[in-house]
C-alpha cells in the first residue's frame, strides 16, 4: 500500500510540474482555440489508432493463450491489455503492467506459468518490433532525422542501446540460460564484493531461480517460431498504430499542405521519442516525453500549434490510456468482487 501511495504522489507531482512548465508562458485562450480548431475526423482517427494499439496486444495474448490449449475469449484479453497499459502508465519504468495482467489472468483461471510465458513473448516481440522499425526508418529518413535532432543524437543512441541490451538479455535468458547465469553471477558477485549490493549470494540464488523459470518459454519459442513470426508482424502493426497518433494530430491542424512532413517523417521522430523514454524510471517518461516533443516538433507543427499538438498527442497516447485503462481496471475489480460475493453466498467461493 505504501508503494502505491508513493507512486500516485509521484505521478501527481510529475503531472503538475509538467503542465506548469508547458503552460506557464501560454495564452490559455489561444491554446484552447487551437485545440478546438483541429479537424475532428483526424482526431477521431488518432483515437481509433490508440484503441487499436491497445487491442492488437489483446489479439497477441489471445493467439498465444489459445495456442497453449486454454480457451479464453478475446474480450477477456482486451481487458488484460487495458489493465496492463494503465498500470504501466502509472508505475516507474512501466514495471507494474505485466504483473497486473498476470494477476487478472490468474483470477480467470490462467496459470502463472502460462501468463509469464505470454508476457515474455509479448515483451520480446514488442522490443524487437521497435528496433526493427527504428532500423528501417533511420535508413529511409536518415537526413530528415539528423537535421531535426541535431545536438540531441545522444537521445537516439541511448534509446537504441538500452533496447538492444534488453533484447540481448531476453534472448540469452531464453536460448542461452547457462551463459546468462554465468554473466549475472559474475555481475552480482562483483557488485557484492564492492559492497554495492547487500546479500549477493541470496540475490544470485533468486536470480538464477527466476532465469530457470524461462525453460518453458525457450522450448515454446523454439517449437513455435512460425507463431512468433506472426506475433512479430502483428506487433509491427501495433507499434505503427501508436506512432500514427502523432501524424493524425498533425493532419488535424491542416499543416501538411505544401512542403509538409510525410507520415514516415512524423513516425520516425515519434519513434525516437519512444526509444528515449520507454525505459526511464518514472511513469510515462512524463516531462522528458513532452520536452523532447517540443524540441523535435516545434518546426513541424509551427510555434503556433506545437503546444496544442503536444496536448492532443499526449492526450491520446497517455492520458486516454490512463482514463480508459483505469475504468476497465476498476470494473474488472468490481466484477470480480461481485462474483466472489455471489459465489460465497451460495457456498462456492472462486
Amino acid at each position: 500500500m505504501k508503494s502505491k501511495i508513493i507512486n500516485i504522489l509521484l505521478l501527481i507531482i510529475l503531472m503538475l510540474c509538467t503542465f506548469y512548465f508547458l503552460l506557464k508562458d501560454q495564452e490559455l485562450d489561444e491554446l484552447w482555440a487551437c485545440i478546438l480548431s483541429a479537424d475532428k475526423m483526424w482526431l477521431l482517427a488518432g483515437l481509433v489508432c490508440i484503441i487499436l494499439f491497445i487491442c492488437f496486444e489483446s489479439v497477441i495474448i489471445h493467439y498465444i493463450v489459445n495456442a497453449l490449449a486454454y480457451s479464453v475469449k478475446l474480450i477477456h484479453c482486451i481487458k488484460y491489455s487495458f489493465i496492463g497499459f494503465f498500470v504501466s502508465a502509472i508505475t516507474p519504468s512501466s514495471t507494474g503492467g505485466q504483473p497486473a495482467q498476470m494477476y487478472f489472468m490468474k483470477k480467470d483461471g490462467i496459470s502463472v506459468s502460462i501468463s509469464s510465458l505470454v508476457m515474455m513473448v509479448v515483451t520480446v516481440a514488442y522490443k524487437a518490433a521497435l528496433l526493427f522499425i527504428a532500423f528501417i526508418m533511420l535508413i529511409v529518413e536518415n537526413d530528415f532525422v539528423m537535421s531535426h535532432i541535431k545536438g540531441l543524437e545522444f537521445i537516439l543512441v541511448f534509446g537504441i542501446v538500452v533496447n538492444v541490451f534488453v533484447i540481448v538479455a531476453l534472448m540469452l535468458i531464453i536460448f542461452k540460460q547457462s551463459l546468462a547465469k554465468r554473466i549475472c553471477g559474475k555481475c552480482i558477485l562483483f557488485l557484492g564484493s564492492h559492497r554495492l549490493i547487500k546479500k549477493p549470494d541470496e540475490r544470485l540464488r533468486k536470480l538464477i531461480n527466476s532465469i530457470s523459470k524461462y525453460d518453458r518459454g525457450a522450448a515454446f519459442l523454439k517449437s513455435h517460431m512460425r507463431m512468433f513470426v506472426n506475433i512479430f508482424l502483428i506487433t509491427l502493426v501495433q507499434r505503427m498504430m501508436y506512432f500514427l497518433v502523432t501524424y493524425a494530430v498533425y493532419r488535424s491542424f491542416d499543416l501538411s499542405q505544401g512542403s509538409g512532413c510525410s507520415p514516415f517523417e512524423i513516425i520516425t521522430l515519434q519513434l525516437i521519442i519512444t526509444l528515449a523514454v520507454d525505459n526511464l524510471p518514472w511513469p510515462g517518461g512524463m516531462g522528458v516525453n513532452e520536452g523532447i516533443f517540443m524540441i523535435f516538433f516545434t518546426e513541424i507543427f509551427t510555434p503556433a500549434y506545437v503546444t496544442a499538438g503536444l496536448m492532443l498527442t499526449r492526450g491520446f497516447n497517455y492520458y486516454f490510456v490512463i482514463l480508459a485503462g483505469g475504468i476497465v481496471t476498476a470494473l474488472a475489480k468490481f466484477m470480480k468482487r461481485k462474483n466472489t460475493d455471489i459465489d460465497a453466498n451460495t457456498g462456492s467461493l472462486q
